[in-house]
């Protein structure tokens, strides 16, 4: 965050230039002493000279920086910590009984809308920008999770569903009488087959796509491993990118100068 104050007049008639501690006889033309803010912490103050030409002349301006960084631990507490949370919360549905629909599909719901609330609070906390701010990706990515979560158990219950199907179909196979072919010619007897083919019965047929199909325990045992492999690979990308940017990382020194072009 910066906020810029800003002094223009002609150069036909005055030039200004800001007074640097390297002259004799020269004080330091901005101070920022105690400085303190609820969410925000103060960094330093850039002091630059500007020239600007309109038409109507050529300008000297001289523009102050003052550069704040973000209370890391202020966001952490109010925003990261509990979006996590209720991340880690959903998860809770891979370990309950999938016969519980009732319990996986409020789980589901309280996360999602919880994860709704705390957008929708922070976006109106914070100030609206034209740009995507990192809390925003963070919170969205947490949103995408409980979705998805929520999601497995459609996938669950439907693959359960589906198998319950197939064994209604297989039962009724096993039950069903072998239809009754008539002879039609009495006298014609067929030669007896001395060929080493194994018979194949109606079931074993029907039964034999079971080793394809997907259970439904597979799919709550692959999303217990999965989404929190997936919700830590992310957290280990987007910090230290949000470090990088912030010049944070102790292996990567960004130049005190660099940070008042930038602003």
């Amino acid at each position: 965050m910066s906020c810029s104050v800003t002094y223009a007049y002609s150069t036909a008639e005055i030039a200004y230039d800001w007074c640097t501690s390297k002259e004799p006889n020269c004080a330091s033309a901005v101070k920022a002493d105690d400085i303190e803010l609820s969410s925000y912490k103060f960094a330093k103050v850039c002091q630059n000279r500007t020239l600007a030409t309109t038409a109507s002349g050529t300008y000297s301006r001289l523009k102050v920086t003052f550069v704040f960084d973000r209370e890391t631990s202020f966001y952490f507490l109010q925003i990261f910590f509990p979006a996590s949370l209720v991340v880690v919360l959903s998860w809770i549905s891979f370990w309950i009984n999938r016969d519980s629909a009732p319990s996986r599909t409020l789980i589901g719901t309280m996360t999602v809308l919880t994860e709704t609330h705390l957008m929708t609070g922070t976006n109106r906390r914070l100030p609206p920008v034209s740009y995507i701010k990192a809390v925003d990706v963070f919170l969205g990515f947490c949103y995408l999770l409980v979705i998805l979560a929520l999601i497995e158990y459609a996938c669950v219950a439907y693959s359960k569903k589906k198998n319950e199907d197939r064994r209604r179909r297989e039962k009724k196979m096993e039950h069903k009488p072998a239809p009754v072919t008539p002879d039609i010619l009495h006298d014609v007897r067929l030669a007896e087959c001395t060929c080493n083919t194994a018979p194949t019965s109606i079931i074993a047929v029907v039964k034999q796509p079971n080793r394809y199909c997907v259970r439904h325990s597979h799919i709550d045992i692959a999303s217990r491993a999965l989404f929190p492999a997936i919700f830590s690979l992310f957290n280990l990308i987007f910090w230290i990118i949000l470090c990088y940017k912030a010049g944070r990382l102790p292996f990567i020194s960004e130049l005190p100068e660099n940070r008042c072009e930038e602003v």
